[in-house]
């Protein structure tokens, strides 16, 4: 499994969400002010890529850059992303994608269905977060953060169960105009088990109490 980070220009809040010893897996990009992020931490990008209208700093030369004009019909992120699936990426972390301007925000729960589309899941982390959309029903392993949301996207989400948090679920119908399964929590087991009937997308989101 082929796997990026893209750093995008939002606030980062928590450095420590991706340990160092995990970095040498991923391709690194930076969407154009996420480069500022890269470099706080140390980190020098694979590729930078963008219209250079939120970078504070020149791209660095000696990184592979693709510059393109701030009149276009795709976000930077999102052709941060299509470089990534371009090389067969099928998990990417997109770090700097939650704070900051909404619609750029918005924009990315957009590229989380743009992605998921493709066969790729992409999740966006900060530190108190962690949110990825869904097609297929799948096991769910306790982590540090406390809250466990489901949301429908796009469309109703049929035969939604849960087994192994604290509130279960029998066959519920989720409606994008609801909110029907947000705020709960692991209770005494660690792996939760998440079905629901194929169609459906399912955005998930993990989330703590900011400290």
């Amino acid at each position: 499994m082929k796997k990026a980070a893209i750093f995008c220009s939002g606030e980062m809040d928590d450095d420590s969400v991706w340990p160092a010893a995990e970095r040498e897996q991923f391709l690194v990009i930076c969407a154009d002010g996420g480069l500022r992020h890269a470099r706080r931490l140390g980190i020098t990008p694979d590729v930078v890529i963008g219209d250079c209208d939120s970078s504070k700093e020149p791209y660095p030369s000696s990184v592979a850059q693709f510059v393109y004009p701030p009149e276009k019909d795709a976000t930077d992120t999102n052709l941060c992303l299509d470089y990534a699936l371009s090389l067969g990426c099928t998990q990417i972390w997109l770090f700097g994608g939650i704070g900051g301007r909404l619609d750029h925000e918005f924009s990315h729960f957009c590229l989380l269905l743009y992605a998921l589309r493709r066969g790729a899941e992409v999740k966006m982390v900060n530190g108190q977060n962690e949110i990825w959309m869904i097609d297929h029903s799948f096991f769910l392993e306790r982590t540090e953060k406390k809250y466990v949301s489901f949301f429908p996207y796009g469309g109703p989400v049929e035969d939604f169960c849960i087994r192994g948090l604290k509130y279960e679920a029998d066959h519920m119908y989720l409606d994008c105009g609801k909110v029907q399964a947000s705020c709960n929590e692991f209770a005494q087991e660690d792996i939760a088990q998440i079905s629901f009937r194929e169609g459906g997308i399912l955005l998930v989101m993990l989330s703590k109490d900011k400290t």
